[in-house]
This record gives structure tokens, C-alpha cells and sequence, in this order.
């Protein structure tokens, strides 16, 4: 099912819930795409220019994110992975990744993090767009359509009347 809203558009199982954050508008929100087992979606966007004033790409607010993890005193092991996005053009710059890690802080088991997340940014319409999946287990059954879904995204400013 093809979801289209504010000129974002993503694939999405036609079974799953869409739910749009109060007070969303064109220039700024949100918005959560689950399954029956809470797996989650998250789509954030807002003002490019302000981002791009902390992120001047897509690739410095990933390595910013990595650097953090890396910092981490209680990191264990960390692994990056990244994915080619099909809608990216010169007007979209994006960077797709998964951040997999885990952490153990003495006298507690092992905790395993994973990240699935795009970045895209849009100069034709000022917007930046998040999108990621989170879990905390070493496989998760959700990963495969979360990554479908990232990968569905698309930014339709053509179709905008900017």
C-alpha cells in the first residue's frame, strides 16, 4: 500500500497502522508505521537549513551517530553496514545504514543494539527527512520489512507546489 503525505511517500504492508503525530504539518513532524508486534517505523522531518547547520551531509550525522556509539566505554563490538538508496539524486542527498552494537556493563549480560536508519535531504523543498528502525536483540524478524520500507521511501517535491 502506498503511503503519500506531505509529499513522502513509503510502501507499507496494507495490514499495518500509520499513526501521524498531532500538530504534524508540511515543514515539520512525524510519523509511526507498526505491525501487530509493535515493531515501529519512525519518520522525522523538518528544516534542512537549521539541520545543516549541526550536519552539513546526510554522512556527518551518521559518522556523529558512530562516534558517539564508539565512545561508549561499555561497547563490546560495533558493526556498520551501508545501503544504496534508489532515490537518491542531486537534489536528495541521503546516506542508508545499519549500526549494530553491543554493550556490557559489569555484572549484566551482554546488550545488543541495532539501527536501521535513512537520512535524506531535500534542497529542492528545504526538508530533512529521518527515518530508522530500532531493536535490541540480535535478530529480529522485522529487519527485512523495515528495510523494504526505508527503502521505499521517496520525496515527491516534484509534485509539490513549493
Amino acid at each position: 500500500m502506498l503511503l503519500s503525505i506531505y509529499g513522502i511517500e513509503l510502501d507499507v504492508p496494507k495490514e499495518y497502522f500509520i499513526s501521524i503525530t498531532k500538530g504534524s504539518l508540511y515543514f515539520k513532524g512525524d510519523l509511526e508505521v507498526s505491525d501487530h508486534f509493535k515493531h515501529v517505523v519512525r519518520v522525522f522531518w523538518d528544516d534542512l537549513d537549521e539541520f545543516k547547520k549541526v550536519y552539513s551531509t546526510p554522512q556527518d550525522f551518521f559518522e556523529e551517530k558512530v562516534s558517539a556509539i564508539q565512545n561508549d566505554r561499555d561497547l563490546v563490538g560495533m558493526k556498520s553496514e551501508v545501503f544504496s538508496w534508489g532515490g537518491a539524486d542531486a537534489n536528495h542527498p541521503a546516506h542508508f545504514h545499519k549500526i549494530s552494537y553491543s554493550t556490557k556493563k559489569r555484572f549484566t549480560k551482554e546488550l545488543h543494539h541495532c539501527i536501521i536508519g535513512l537520512v535524506v535531504f531535500c534542497e529542492v523543498c528545504s526538508r530533512r527527512y529521518l527515518l530508522f528502525n530500532e531493536y535490541y536483540e540480535n535478530k529480529n524478524e522485522f529487519e527485512e520489512t523495515a528495510l523494504k520500507i526505508l527503502g521505499s521511501f521517496r520525496c515527491r517535491c516534484d509534485m509539490d507546489e513549493v
